[in-house]
């Protein structure tokens, strides 16, 4: 009960009312008195007592007073509950710890000098905790042995990398970006051109790759016109129809990149030349049939590029060349009235810009296109096998017979034609570079490229490509977000322009950046056609051999592809059954692609990896996205086995230690395309009835010498995996000197065997002596021989010159014992 209760139950006053307030005591009275009133008790104690506690209301307390002391009551509580408690625990710890400290103090003074002691001891214990971390993060993760020479410390398992890869790779995107970039016409220099090197470098940014680099160069480029262009009759009874189908629009209009327009209307003779072959213009040589002052019709394909075709042509003095389209069966129809679009650059004597040709269109200016090297000096142009068909019917049964009821003629029918393209001497022309730095050799490089330009939509050509170089950026940078990771070299990715105008794109880039590429790249990967069939087709320099052999068996079977053969799991076992069970891979890359500048300026070992096999409508407008769903590779399978090889192999090549260079496959192929050289020039004595002999014996045993002395670099290799697994320690600083020497001298090995930069090579963009396209090679592999290899022997031993053929071999000759010695070396 409170105070003031107690008062309200207690004595009234005499009036039976309670006073508002009590009366106040006087201090000293009232308790002398109360003295007197007790007599019975023991006297009682006199105190102060606060007035206004008694009579005040009570007040509450401030919010940091009443904080205080509920934090004081908590840490009183605390220190009852827990605190004593667990002092009792821990008081005989104490006790046992100071024990042992004794005893230790008294051990370590058994020993000798404490302080020597307990140094000792700590070291000990140092290496210990080293050795149990090492281990511990040799087993877990991404994270391999540790390197000395890497700035992280690590070697990466290059394994959980790639096998973490094809969570990356996405149907859905590689299927919409195709859809997108075959959405809209893009020819080189267009609006639809630009529109298309936007997005790439947007999904460069968007994909985290941090340095991306937008190129600007220029470039010749021309354009049809609906306007003044027209193949008819002289008699005007036939005119060709020069657009694919009713939309008169430019990209479906018929003309040839690189070809000049007519000098005024042409009225001229026309001719049949079949494929335009050698063997084609012999054959209207003994007809007697004169191809003067006349126009040539010739077939697209045959075994001659077709700008080797119009150069023939205007040796023989044509006015003018038509090419003929040929029908191709395609999303379900057969066309007879497609029209393709081919370059006639003469990119056998040099690829890039037609008036700058073997320099960069930003050092010097251009050439006059009468005395450029690789320009078209005759017009041409482009009909369907439609209008084809009728103008070789109209020559009837004269001339040469080039069998299927179709003859030369004999110059009695005339043609009028008159080109008029519009053209740009210098045009804008755009590439985009990507790429993501190395972690220990940053300034050496490996390089993806895809063509990004077309002639039409192209969804199986360059959007196939383009989409599969997207998705690898992806992939890359998806490891870099997850892991951490950056590859020990760098990696590039890059959106070429041009492609269709003489690899103006990549052979402009090439020039322009000719020293840092000479000494910072390494390795070039094609990204093209990556499903146009079903045969699984690869070219590749041999020194890829291992490394592909090896990422093939990695790589599982779609259910479909399982039902070609039974017992198949791999891509490697598909390869091997669609190439008579052999696992022989051609070297033969002479196709007009972008890597054509790297092999013959740079000697870069380079890879074209697709699944082909089916004729596509290449150049023109029937390669749209809707037709691609409908021929080719539409549940995007196919397509993402390339990307996981493509991404297997570039992760090996950016991040292996030791580069994964295959010297000893390299030799064993040399050997073989020795013999192959061997076959064609006595093919080419034979042709020209020579008396001629060459001495093969100092090339031979150049090569035995060179597969012995480069036998050091694969042991090296070998020898230091071995180390690292077995000893799962830091790799010493000599040993990563070695290691890096050894990759330095596998890069520079293959430079060796380029002209040196005073020469001037016959043809100016080609200057490989091991490696490189001759000018007759066929634009695909054969199968026949081994275009790829000894290109300079090949170019003498066609004119017949069998002198220089045998210079040639022993310059190769010593130039691969100099490398051999030189370069297979380990420090």
């Amino acid at each position: 009960m409170s105070r003031y209760q107690q008062l309200h139950s207690g004595s009234q006053n005499p009036g039976g009312q309670m006073p508002a307030f009590p009366p106040a005591y006087d201090d000293s009275g009232a308790l002398e008195n109360a003295g007197d009133v007790f007599t019975s008790g023991p006297p009682i104690e006199q105190f102060e007592i606060d007035e206004d506690e008694v009579y005040e209301p009570p007040k509450r307390e401030s919010l940091v007073k009443r904080a205080f002391f509920a934090t004081r009551t908590f840490v009183y509580t605390f220190k009852d509950n827990f605190g004593v408690p667990l002092s009792r625990y821990l008081d005989p710890i104490y006790e046992g710890y100071n024990y042992f400290n004794m005893k230790y103090e008294l051990s370590i003074l058994k020993l000798g000098n404490p302080l020597v002691v307990k140094r000792l001891i700590y070291v000990l214990f140092v290496i210990v905790l080293m050795y149990l971390v090492t281990r511990s993060e040799n087993s877990d993760g991404v994270n391999g042995a540790s390197g000395g020479a890497f700035s992280t410390g690590k070697f990466y398992d290059v394994d959980m990398l790639a096998d973490t890869m094809k969570q990356y790779i996405e149907a859905a995107s590689l299927k919409e970006n195709i859809e997108y970039l075959s959405s809209m016409p893009h020819l080189a220099g267009t609006t639809g051109d630009l529109a298309m090197v936007r997005y790439v470098e947007t999904y460069f940014h968007n994909n985290g790759v941090q340095q991306v680099d937008f190129h600007e160069l220029d470039s010749f480029l021309n354009y049809p016109d609906k306007e003044g262009t027209y193949v008819k009759l002289a008699d005007g009874s036939f005119s060709a129809t020069l657009s694919e189908g009713s939309d008169k629009s430019m990209q479906n209009l018929a003309f040839n990149p690189t070809s000049p327009s007519t000098n005024g209307e042409i009225d001229a003779r026309y001719i049949y030349v079949n494929y335009g072959e050698m063997e084609d213009f012999g054959r209207l040589d003994k007809a007697g049939v004169s191809v003067k002052d006349a126009i040539l019709l010739i077939r697209y394909g045959g075994v001659t590029p077709e700008s080797n075709k119009v150069y023939a042509a205007t040796q023989l003095g044509a006015k003018a060349v038509i090419f003929i389209s040929p029908t191709i069966e395609w999303a379900g129809e057969k066309h007879d009235d497609m029209i393709q679009r081919v370059n006639v650059g003469h990119t056998r004597v040099c690829y890039g810009d037609v008036l700058t040709p073997g320099w960069s269109s930003h050092s010097i200016g251009s050439a006059n296109w009468e005395k450029s090297e690789i320009t078209a000096k005759i017009p041409t142009i482009p009909i369907s096998w439609k209008d084809g068909e009728v103008l070789v019917k109209k020559l009837g049964n004269s001339g040469a017979d080039f069998g299927e009821g179709r003859y030369s003629g004999d110059g009695a029918v005339s043609l009028k034609l008159n080109i008029l393209n519009k053209k740009r001497n210098t045009h804008l022309i755009w590439n985009v570079v990507g790429s993501i730095s190395g972690r220990e050799q940053a300034g050496k490089g490996i390089i993806f490229g895809a063509a990004r330009d077309s002639l039409g939509y192209g969804a199986s050509t360059s959007a196939s490509g383009t989409a599969t170089l997207l998705e690898l950026v992806k992939v890359f940078t998806s490891l870099q977000r997850r892991y951490d990771w950056y590859p020990s070299r760098s990696i590039y990715f890059v959106s070429f322009d041009a492609t269709e105008y003489n690899l103006a794109g990549s052979g402009e880039w090439l020039e322009e950046k000719r020293k840092q590429l000479f000494e910072g790249g390494y390795a070039y990967i094609d990204v093209s056609e990556i499903a146009t069939g079903d045969v699984l087709t690869i070219l590749t320099n041999p020194m890829f051999l291992s490394t592909i052999r090896e990422e093939l068996r990695k790589i599982s079977l779609t259910e479909e592809q399982k039902k070609q053969k039974s017992n198949m799991a791999t891509l490697y076992d598909l390869y091997k059954s669609q190439h008579g069970d052999k696992d022989i891979f051609s070297n033969n890359l002479v196709e007009y692609k972008n890597y054509i500048p790297f092999i013959n300026r740079l000697n870069y070992p380079c890879l074209d990896v697709g699944f082909r096999g089916k004729p596509i409508p290449r150049g023109s407008t029937l390669d749209s996205f809707g037709n691609f769903v409908k021929e080719l590779d539409s549940s995007m399978l196919e397509h993402i086995q390339i990307v996981e090889l493509l991404a297997r192999v570039g992760l090996r090549l950016a991040e292996d230690p030791v580069l994964p260079f295959d010297f000893i496959g390299l030799a064993s192929d040399l050997l073989r395309y020795q013999q192959d050289l061997e076959k064609y020039v006595n093919e080419q004595i034979s042709f020209f009835s020579s008396n001629a002999q060459v001495d093969y014996s100092k090339l031979k045993n150049a090569l035995e010498s060179f597969r012995q002395n480069f036998r050091q670099l694969h042991e090296f290799r070998t020898h230091w995996k071995e180390f690292i697994k077995s000893t799962s320690s830091m790799e010493p600083a000599m040993l990563a000197g070695s290691r890096k020497a050894a990759n330095e001298n596998m890069m520079n090995a293959a430079f060796t065997f380029l002209m040196r930069q005073d020469s001037q090579p016959s043809r100016a963009g080609y200057f490989n002596l091991l490696f490189g396209t001759p000018y007759n090679a066929p634009p695909f592999d054969d199968g026949v021989h081994e275009w790829n290899t000894f290109p300079m022997v090949r170019d003498f031993a066609s004119t017949g010159d069998f002198r220089k053929v045998q210079i040639e071999i022993d310059r190769l000759a010593d130039i691969l014992i100099t490398t051999s010695e030189e370069y297979s070396q380990v420090p």
